[in-house]
C-alpha cells in the first residue's frame, strides 16, 4: 500500500482537524476494508446457520472450509505479493505498460497451476460430499485470484475502487445467503459456500475490468516476472516468511491436544484460533498509522534526501537533509509505538468483558496481544529498511521472527503454553530490526555512496531462458534484452 501516501499528501494540504480525521478515516478504510468485509461476511453466515438451527456439524464445516481458503490462498500468494509490488512498480516507472497485464495473466498462471493441484488433492482425498467440497474447491481458488489482483489495483492506486469492489462482492455474497437461507430454506454449508463463489466471483470481474481498462496492451510475455524471482528472491522469501509467521504457529498447535477435526477434513484448534484472530486485529491501528505518518510525512524528507545525492547538492546539504530524514523515521516510529501500546492496553482491559472468550482464551488473547505489538513495530521497521533496500536486513529480521516462532510454538506446546512463543518471537523480532537499524544508520553514507558494485558486467539470468520457453509454448518467443 505504499502508493496511498500520496494520495493522503493531497488531504494533508489542509492542516485542519477535519481534513486529518478524513486522511485517518480514508486510509483505515483502504487498509482494513476488505478484510473487515469478509469478516462481516463470514459472521453473517455463521449468524444465519445458527439462527436457523444448522446442525453444528455443518457450521463446523463452514469455519473450517473458510479458515482453510483464507489461510492457504494467503500463504500461496504471499510471496508474490511483495516481489509484485517491486516489479508492477519498475515496469509503471520504465514505461513499460505492456508488460502489466501479460505479468497477471503469467502469475495467476502459476498460482492456480500450484493452487490448483495441492487443493484438488487435498479435496480429493477428503470424505467431505461433491457439492461442498466443490464450493470450498472455488472459493479458495477465488481467493487466490483475488489476493493476486488486488496487487495489481493497488499498483493503480485505485484503492477506492479496490473497496468499493470487495463492497459489491460481499453485498452480492450476502443477499444470496439471505435468499438461499431465509426464502428458500437452504441452510447448509455447501449454499454458504456457493453463494459467496458468486460474490467473489463478482469481485473479480469487476477487478479484471479495472485492469484491463488501465492496461489494455499485452504483449504476450507472460512468464518475464520470473527474472524478478532470481534478481530479489529476497522480497519473495520476505513475503512468504511474513505470511508464514502470521498462520504458521496456529499449524503447530492443530497438530496438539487442542485439536479438532471437522468432516474429518479440517484440523483445527478453536480454542487457540478465536483468540489469535482476535489479538491479530488489535495490531490494525498501527498499520493505519504507518500509512498516514510514516509514508506521507517519512517519503517527502526522504525523497528530499536522494533528490541531493543524485543531484548537484554539496556534502554538507546531503548531511543535513539526511539528518532530517532520520529525525522524521524516529518521531513518527515512537508515536506509532506510543499509539498502539495505548490500544493493546485498551484491547487487554476491554477485551476481556467484551469478547466472547472462555478464561482460557483470554490468557492466550492477552498475552499474543502483547506479542503481536512486538510483531507490528518490528514488521514497520522492516518496511522502512526495504525503503533503503536492504533487502538482507529485512530477509534476516522478518526469518528471525518466523523461524524463533516456529520453534518456540512446538517447544511450549509440549509444556501446555499457548501463546508464550508469539509473545518471546515478537520481542526477538524487534529486537534484530532494531540492532539492523542502527547498524544501518551508522553505516548509511557506505549504503548510499558504495555499496553499489562499482563495474556492471553483463549477466544473462537463467530465469530468462525458462520465460522464453515458457512464452513460446505461446508462440511469443524470447526475444529478450540482456539484463544487468
Amino acid at each position: 500500500m505504499a502508493g496511498i501516501g500520496f494520495q493522503l499528501k493531497n488531504l494533508f494540504k489542509e492542516n485542519s482537524f477535519f481534513w486529518r480525521i478524513k486522511a485517518f478515516a480514508f486510509s483505515s478504510i483502504v487498509i482494513a476494508g476488505p478484510m473487515i468485509l469478509c469478516i462481516l461476511l463470514i459472521t453473517l453466515g455463521q449468524w444465519f446457520l445458527g439462527q436457523l438451527g444448522t446442525p453444528f456439524q455443518e457450521r463446523e464445516l463452514f469455519l473450517g472450509g473458510t479458515l482453510y481458503s483464507f489461510v492457504f490462498s494467503q500463504l500461496l500468494t504471499g510471496g508474490f505479493t511483495m516481489l509484485f509490488s517491486r516489479y508492477l512498480a519498475d515496469q509503471l516507472y520504465l514505461g513499460k505498460r505492456e508488460n502489466v497485464l501479460s505479468s497477471l495473466y503469467g502469475v495467476l498462471a502459476v498460482n492456480l497451476l500450484l493452487g490448483g493441484i495441492a487443493g484438488g488433492i487435498f479435496y480429493f482425498i477428503s470424505p467431505l460430499g461433491l457439492l461442498i467440497k466443490l464450493s470450498c474447491y472455488l472459493f479458495f481458488m477465488e481467493l487466490t485470484i483475488v489476493w493476486l489482483l488486488s496487487i495489481y489495483i493497488s499498483a493503480l492506486k485505485e484503492y477506492l475502487q479496490l473497496i468499493w469492489g470487495f463492497f459489491i462482492g460481499v453485498t452480492i455474497a450476502a443477499a444470496l445467503i439471505f435468499g438461499g437461507s431465509i426464502l428458500l430454506g437452504q441452510s447448509t454449508a455447501a449454499v454458504l459456500f456457493f453463494s459467496m463463489d458468486l460474490g467473489f466471483f463478482a469481485i473479480i470481474l469487476l477487478f479484471f475490468a479495472s485492469i484491463k481498462q488501465h492496461f489494455p496492451e499485452n504483449n504476450q510475455h507472460y512468464f518475464d516476472f520470473l527474472t524478478y524471482l532470481q534478481k530479489y528472491p529476497s522480497l519473495f522469501l520476505i513475503g512468504f516468511l511474513y505470511t508464514l509467521g502470521l498462520y504458521g504457529h496456529s499449524f503447530i498447535v492443530w497438530l496438539g491436544p487442542l485439536k479438532v477435526v471437522a468432516g474429518n477434513t479440517y484440523v483445527m484448534a478453536p480454542l487457540y484460533d478465536v483468540p489469535v484472530f482476535y489479538a491479530y486485529l488489535t495490531i490494525l491501528p498501527a498499520m493505519v498509522l504507518f500509512v498516514v505518518s510514516v509514508e506521507t510525512s517519512f517519503y517527502e524528507q526522504y525523497q528530499k534526501f536522494y533528490s541531493m545525492v543524485l543531484g548537484q547538492a554539496t556534502l554538507k546539504e546531503i548531511k543535513e537533509a539526511q539528518k532530517k530524514m532520520s529525525n522524521v523515521i524516529s518521531r513518527e516510529f515512537a508515536f506509532i509505538m506510543e499509539f498502539q501500546l495505548f490500544f493493546t492496553i485498551c484491547a487487554i482491559s476491554l477485551g476481556t468483558k467484551l469478547l466472547p472468550l472462555s478464561t482460557e482464551q483470554v490468557d492466550i488473547f492477552n498475552i499474543i496481544t502483547v506479542g503481536n505489538f512486538f510483531f507490528i513495530m518490528m514488521f514497520i521497521l522492516v518496511q522502512i529498511l526495504l525503503y533503503f533496500d536492504d533487502r538482507q536486513g529485512a530477509l534476516i529480521t522478518i526469518a528471525a521472527y518466523t523461524g524463533s516462532l516456529l520453534l518456540l510454538t512446538a517447544i511450549t506446546l509440549l509444556f501446555g503454553s499457548y501463546g508464550l512463543a508469539c509473545f518471546i518471537a515478537g520481542l526477538l523480532g524487534l529486537g534484530v530490526a532494531l540492532v539492523r537499524i542502527y547498524r544501518y544508520s551508522k553505516d548509511f553514507g557506505y549504503y548510499t555512496f558504495c555499496h553499489q558494485p562499482l563495474i556492471i558486467k553483463e549477466e544473462k539470468l537463467y530465469a530468462e531462458r525458462i520465460a522464453a520457453k515458457l512464452n513460446s509454448l505461446n508462440g511469443i518467443g524470447g526475444n529478450y534484452e540482456t539484463r544487468k
